[in-house]
């Protein structure tokens, strides 16, 4: 019996050993696939369960290479008593084998995850890299389009025909162009060195009182005009337009100017109101040489009479001294009407201005056989504040106008008056023809006139708009809903205080 059991024997014991170096060959190859790649989880399910395997592997084989020589020892019940303890940990390690198998779906399902991530943030990685690239590509280009753009702004401001003034919250000059130093006559250094500011170049102190009064109340301002004292004393007329930049955060609060040379502008303007001037004083000219030569037709005929009688002169001599006075006023009226005025402005009544207009114009002999009235005064006087010849010129070229639209036998009617916001109006109303639609858009361009040539420049209601916009002021036109037109001239108020 003993003879026929070693061939078992022999399969027991080296099926055994071969079990066990095949569990640990597995455990080794689980073992190298692992360290080629960790983050495989197939490899890490082999390693556990070749681990499992192996120690099943060990106990087994132990187990029975230990049951087969207890028993050919004749220790059987020494066998008998260590074999629960063998099948215990052969059990469990099966167990751990099956319970690797259970739980490795799950982790599986782990592994999947992370390898999708891991996927994902190389796809990231690589989408931040190529952003980056292309951000440094953008600011790059960003870069240079603002280089570009500040060399523009430069040039603009360097070559720029107009002044560009840069100050500080304080109004003094911080930057200045080329165009800015030829205007002022100081050198840029020089206003810098001495801290000068805007105030430096104006001809008056209160003038820049006022546009800093406005500049603080809505800072900014819009087509001032002021004077510019050069340091050769002499004067330049300017038009200032600015406001305030409070720029980027935390920095400081900046006013920015663009001051434009109307020196020539302003000249021009003069010149072409004085030839306003001198057209209307050749309307008036006929009705000059008709008031004048009938005072000289007088007296010629009294002093031929003196020269024929010796007695009785004093009663003839107050006869030609009284037309001599006539024609003397006459005279005078014309001179002071051509005379260019001062541009001085002052307070002025109108009511003063408009009888003044009307004295002058009741002299000649077209306005004779027009009736100029004059509609209800108010209770107190209306007071403007301008230059009394510049708006004395505006008023004759309206009555002018109107004397021409009339005819013989017409009604001209200068009313005055003062709206809630205080706008001081004055209105100057005919009953002629009127004005026909289409002239209505063109009535206050230069040189446009519907009278026929020769009698009409087409400058006075340009000349008269311009004049009256300086003074802060406008002119509208309208038909009468009866017959005739009416022009209407409305300026500011002058201030209650001005009136103390």
């Amino acid at each position: 019996m003993i003879v026929s059991f070693i061939p078992i024997l022999v399969v027991d014991v080296v099926g055994s050993v071969a079990m066990v170096v095949i569990a640990l060959l597995c455990l080794n190859k689980a073992r190298r696939l692992r360290g080629m790649d960790p983050a495989n989880a197939v490899f890490l399910y082999l390693l556990w369960i070749s681990t499992g395997f192996t120690i099943f592997a060990v106990s087994r084989s132990f187990g029975h290479i230990l049951r087969q020589f207890l028993i050919l020892t004749s220790n059987a019940e020494t066998w008998h008593t260590l074999a629960p303890y063998s099948g215990s940990v052969n059990t469990v390690s099966f167990m751990l084998v099956g319970l690797i198998t259970l739980f490795f779906k799950q982790s599986w399902h782990i592994n999947e995850k992370i390898l999708s991530s891991r996927k994902r943030l190389e796809e990231t990685h690589i989408k931040l890299v190529d952003l980056n690239q292309t951000l440094e590509q953008k600011v790059v280009a960003r870069t240079e389009m603002l280089t570009s753009s500040e060399h523009k702004a430069r040039r603009i401001f360097e070559q720029s025909l107009d002044t560009i003034v840069v100050t500080d919250e304080g109004f003094r000059v911080s930057e200045i162009n080329q165009a800015g130093v030829a205007l002022t006559g100081y050198k840029k250094g020089e206003m810098l060195e001495k801290k000068m500011g805007l105030k430096d170049f104006m001809a008056k102190a209160s003038e820049w009182e006022r546009i800093r009064g406005l500049l603080e109340v809505d800072e900014y301002i819009l087509n001032e005009e002021t004077d510019f004292a050069l340091p050769n004393f002499s004067q330049v007329r300017v038009l200032i337009t600015g406001g305030v930049d409070y720029g980027a955060f935390g920095c400081g609060k900046t006013f920015h100017f663009i001051i434009k040379n109307i020196n020539d502008k302003k000249q021009m303007e003069q010149q072409i109101a004085q030839a306003d001037k001198l057209a209307a004083l050749g309307e008036l000219s006929a009705g000059v040489a008709h008031e004048i030569n009938n005072p000289l037709g007088i007296i010629l005929g009294y002093t031929q009479l003196m020269l024929k009688e010796a007695s009785g002169f004093e009663e003839d001599l107050k006869t030609i001294e009284k037309h001599v006075q006539n024609c003397r006023t006459v005279v005078s009226d014309l001179l002071s009407f051509s005379r260019k005025g001062s541009p001085e402005k002052r307070r002025l009544d109108v009511a003063r201005v408009i009888d003044n207009v009307i004295k002058f114009l009741s002299n000649h002999t077209d306005f004779r056989k027009v009736e100029i009235g004059r509609g209800p005064l108010p209770m107190l006087p209306l007071m403007v504040y301008g230059n009394e010849q510049e708006l004395a010129q505006v008023i004759i070229n309206l009555i002018i106008n109107a004397c021409h639209a009339v005819g013989k036998n017409g009604r001209i009617e200068i009313e005055t008056g003062e709206t809630k916001d205080r706008q001081v109006l004055i209105t100057v109303k005919d009953n002629g023809t009127g004005i026909r639609k289409r002239h209505f858009s063109r009535l206050f361009d230069p040189f446009f006139t519907t009278k026929p040539v020769g009698q009409g420049t087409g400058l006075g209601l340009s000349v008269g708009y311009g004049i009256i916009r300086r003074h802060g002021g406008d002119i509208t036109a309208r038909n009468r809903e009866k017959k005739g037109a009416a022009f209407t001239i409305s300026l500011p108020s002058a201030p209650a205080e001005e009136t103390r």
